[in-house]
């Protein structure tokens, strides 16, 4: 299962959850926030709100596109967005430079969010605690990929057909997106790509 990033709505998630704590927030735990409502999302919803792809680490779970774009290192055209509305970062700090359009976030996908800063914002030890996520896999000092059906099979009571018909409606509406929205670059510009 592949779900299309949305770099739209990841600037959008990333810029609210910054504004909730006050414009700045380390990348820890602004990395784990986005992939906990994403996480809940995908539970309530069989979708994410980024579309990004789950990798396990040593610190716990993350979103892997949007953490690079935090340290600095994503794909240039995502690299440069990303900073029309995200300072670089200051050691483990980031901040925001100017707000994101949240127009991009539905009122739900709003609230998953807040529900995930409330939260992980004043936790002491997020790592810890996502190491308790059963779809999370020690990966011993490397990265190992979290497939999104692993997540729905852990969390949910659907059946195995039921993920598979997931599976194929996720799958025809990121061929339909791959088919018909276009790339485009610049900070006011909708940029999508496929997260292999």
């Amino acid at each position: 299962m592949r779900f299309r990033f949305d770099m739209d709505k990841t600037l959008a998630a990333a810029g609210y959850l910054l504004s909730l704590g006050g414009g700045r927030c380390s990348i820890l735990k602004l990395v784990k926030m986005l992939y906990y409502a994403d996480r809940m999302a995908l539970e309530c919803w069989h979708r994410t709100i980024t579309g990004d792809a789950f990798y396990s680490l040593p610190e716990g779970p993350i979103v892997s596109t949007a953490y690079d774009l935090m340290k600095g290192i994503g794909p240039k055209n995502l690299q440069e967005r990303w900073f029309c509305f995200v300072q670089p970062r200051q050691g483990n700090t980031i901040a925001l430079k100017q707000m994101p359009d949240t127009a991009f976030l539905s009122q739900a996908e709003k609230e998953t969010l807040e529900a995930s800063f409330r939260k992980i914002s004043s936790m002491s030890n997020v790592s810890a605690w996502m190491h308790t996520f059963p779809e999370w896999e020690n990966p011993k000092g490397s990265s190992k990929r979290i497939e999104p059906k692993t997540v729905l099979r852990l969390l949910t009571p659907l059946t195995d057909e039921q993920i598979s018909a997931i599976e194929e409606e996720v799958a025809k509406a990121t061929f339909m997106e791959d088919r018909f929205c276009a790339p485009a670059g610049g900070c006011g510009a909708r940029h999508e790509v496929l997260v292999a």
